[in-house]
């Protein structure tokens, strides 16, 4: 996915946020709307195709494209490393 794709997510993630007025959502709670605006084609493993975009930006340090994205490293480690659990919240915007 690339950097433009990842940010029109962006806005359709604040927008559903808005809309809902969610505070705090997981990304299998992100799918439906993701698939209907065309950016996955299915959901596999409640949001696995996102936690896996979330990844990959986090890796290449560009988490900043997805404003939305809050980032919690849980304490306990697992075999790969530690478990992270990815939230979304409303991104509060400053007139």
């Amino acid at each position: 996915m690339n950097q433009s794709e990842i940010v029109k997510m962006g806005y359709t993630i604040q927008d559903y946020l808005i809309k809902n007025n969610l505070v705090d959502v997981k990304p299998k709670d992100l799918m439906p709307v993701l698939i209907e605006k065309g950016f996955f084609k299915n959901d596999y493993q409640y949001g696995l195709h996102l936690r896996d975009v979330l990844r990959e930006l986090d890796e290449k340090n560009m988490l900043y494209l997805l404003p939305q994205v809050r980032v919690e490293t849980l304490k306990r480690k697992i075999a790969i490393g530690f478990l992270m659990q990815w939230r979304f919240k409303i991104v509060q915007v400053c007139n």
